[in-house]
């Protein structure tokens, strides 16, 4: 049944934090979303907050009239520091000569292919100041899936780092035929670019004037890059600064003197919309890591006397487990939200006893509802421990059935959709996908299978879409199968996602080789690595003779999470397989936990032929739950797995 099919009018029985918090009920309205711009739910009443900018522009140039002198961005590794008013006079020239010099206008769309760095963040302000599109592109892809999604979009100009340009983009630039120039960062410009230096060259430019409401696009978010047709989810201004006006409350408040830290990259949905976004709103100081790592991380933190961040929960789980981390003082870092997956009572006590926060907040939605749709609020957040929450206070949280129908039954596990102010308008240049996903009254299905219980409280239990999650990083298991495909000795493949204690899932292959042919792991691991970004490589390489699947043919894939091959089915000989369908380096890594105590693979074979402990509990655990028991974190979604 596509989307578009409604069954009566639903309301959306998920709780929300406009309910939990009246000061915050008073803040929002209802409002009707307008008809001929675009937008999928034309004409929908959503809520949204009553006093908001008309568009992120407005925002900025506000920063830069009130705060000239205060630090606006600072970037890592670079060093570089820009105040209001050094961002704003680069931003006017470059916007004045994206128009005058290269016809950027409304509605052009301009891919940013480079890391955080100032280039980045000028280029994204200018762009929008143009009511033109930016358009973050996921650097891990190969050199065809950037080009995919730069071909996808039309794009008229590139912003690229000269790493990504000679390791990619170079290879592939005549396929693509719309774009008009490519600008390189930093002072010198590769042969078939031009350096974004001369664009932002010294001198005073008019700053342009167009005309922007908050109905129109300001982003596309890819929510899949690996395939030649991705989904390029359609952001408004509206949808980036309610999502930002939700951080701020969900932080317990942050205004122009807290300062935030930016751990992933800009090019992902969590660092636009959840970092740098609130950033801009309160007018603070944003410090912007190239990439991340735990160390560098903890030293800005305290050099920079950051108070709050959004992050995957592996990066705050990696400064606080760093050797160093006792050694820095990052008690400044107060207000703490983070997503991606569900959380365990022992991150969360280690969260109190690391930084003692005023506000530790598990959040998420979906890329079609601008990133944070649901969170629970920092009372709840040991007494709900594996529940999402509730909605925020600009959104509507319902469940439907398979046939379209609301589920209003407290417990009853049904798709959870989202609609309100942060529902982005579709997909760009796909009706036909829009239709399955955006319904007329404004709900985005999520593909996510949920109940919501007798308090109004969210539960995510699995993902009706087949999708790993690893280390905070989305892997559809259909494109590693696609990719899998390619090589000549795979007759048959399917992927699934092993519960891991650091990255909550690690992605598992197995495969059905062609008669006649033979293939190590690591071959399959470096062809995958050729096609695919490094986060999307299986890790676990398994074969087998046959691949389970029910009466319609289709792959049963449960069986195949703790399978380890074809062995006779001791545990020492399981255990043999599971060691052996890794990486070496892996199997020294502490995967396992037995009774709450971390045990690397090889420690855990070397003891399993050993007579007393542990090896007497490692045969009756793995006898008893599997090699998976040994593996699973304590999350709501691996329970009873």
């Amino acid at each position: 049944m596509g989307a578009w099919e409604i069954k009566g009018p639903a309301r959306g029985t998920c709780r929300s934090w406009r309910d939990l918090y009246p000061e915050l009920g008073a803040q929002v309205e209802r409002i009707t979303a307008p008809t001929g711009r675009g937008i999928a739910w034309e004409g929908t009443e959503i809520w949204a907050y009553r006093e908001r900018p008309r568009h992120i522009i407005e925002v900025f140039d506000a920063n830069v009239a009130r705060y000239p002198a205060r630090e606006a961005y600072v970037f890592h590794p670079g060093g570089q520091r820009l105040t209001w008013q050094q961002v704003g006079e680069q931003v006017d020239r470059v916007a004045a000569r994206l128009r005058r010099d290269f016809g950027i206008a409304k509605r052009d769309r301009v891919c940013l292919l480079t890391l955080g760095c100032p280039e980045y963040v000028v280029t994204y302000l200018a762009v929008l100041k143009l009511g033109a599109i930016a358009v973050p592109v996921n650097l891990g892809l190969t050199a065809q899936g950037l080009a995919a999604q730069i071909d996808k979009v039309g794009a008229s100009l590139l912003v690229v780092s000269p790493d990504v340009w000679q390791s990619k983009l170079e290879s592939v630039r005549d396929t693509l035929t719309s774009v008009r120039a490519v600008f390189m960062t930093g002072e010198q410009a590769a042969p078939g670019t031009l350096a974004f230096a001369d664009l932002n060259r010294a001198g005073v430019e008019a700053a342009p004037h167009e005309t922007i409401d908050e109905w129109d696009l300001c982003a596309i978010s890819f929510t899949s890059g690996t395939t030649g047709a991705p989904k390029g989810t359609m952001a408004m201004h509206i949808n980036a600064l309610g999502c930002a006006r939700n951080i701020m409350h969900a932080a317990r408040g942050l205004d122009v003197e807290d300062i935030n830290i930016c751990m992933p990259p800009l090019y992902h949905n969590t660092a636009v919309y959840t970092d740098f976004m609130p950033a801009l709103l309160t007018g603070g100081k944003c410090v912007v890591m190239t990439s991340f790592a735990p160390l560098d991380a903890i030293r800005l933190i305290e050099r920079e006397r950051v108070t709050w961040t959004v992050a995957a929960p592996i990066m705050l789980w990696m400064m606080m487990n760093h050797p160093e981390f006792a050694q820095h003082d990052c008690s400044t870092l107060k207000k703490i939200l983070f997503g991606g997956h569900a959380a365990s009572e022992t991150y969360i006590n280690q969260l109190k006893q690391a930084f003692s926060p005023i506000a530790m907040v598990n959040g998420g939605s979906v890329s079609e509802s601008t990133a944070l749709g649901f969170a629970l609020p920092t009372e709840d957040a040991i007494r709900k421990i594996t529940s999402c929450g509730l909605a925020t206070p600009n959104t509507d949280i319902a469940i439907f059935d398979d046939d379209g129908n609301e589920v209003t039954e407290p417990g009853v596990i049904g798709e959870v959709a989202y609609r309100g102010q942060q529902t982005n308008a579709g997909y760009w240049d796909e009706p036909g996908k829009t239709a399955e996903v955006f319904r007329r009254d404004g709900f985005v299905l999520s593909g996510d299978w949920a109940r919501i219980d007798e308090e109004g409280y969210l539960w995510l239990l699995d993902r009706k879409k087949d999708m790993v999650v690893r280390g905070g990083q989305n892997v559809y298991c259909i494109e590693v199968e696609n990719k899998l495909y390619l090589h000549p000795a795979v007759l048959r493949a399917a992927v699934v996602g092993v519960p891991d204690h650091l990255f909550s899932e690690r992605l598992k292959a197995v495969l059905v080789l062609k008669p006649g042919h033979r293939v190590s792991a690591a071959e399959i691991r470096a062809h995958c690595a050729g096609h695919l970004a490094p986060y999307e490589v299986p890790e676990y390489v398994v074969f087998a003779q046959a691949i389970p699947t029910n009466a319609a043919g289709k792959t049963l894939k449960q069986p195949l999470v703790d399978f380890w091959g074809d062995t006779d089915d001791t545990v020492a000989a399981r255990l043999a397989a599971f060691c052996a369908s890794m990486p070496a380096a892996l199997t020294e890594r502490p995967l396992l936990r037995l009774d709450g105590a971390p045990l690397t693979p090889a420690q855990a074979l070397e003891a399993i032929g050993q007579p007393g402990e542990p090896g007497l509990s490692l045969v009756r655990q793995i006898a008893e739950q599997g090699i998976v028991g040994l593996t699973r974190p304590d999350e709501a979604r691996f329970r009873g797995a």
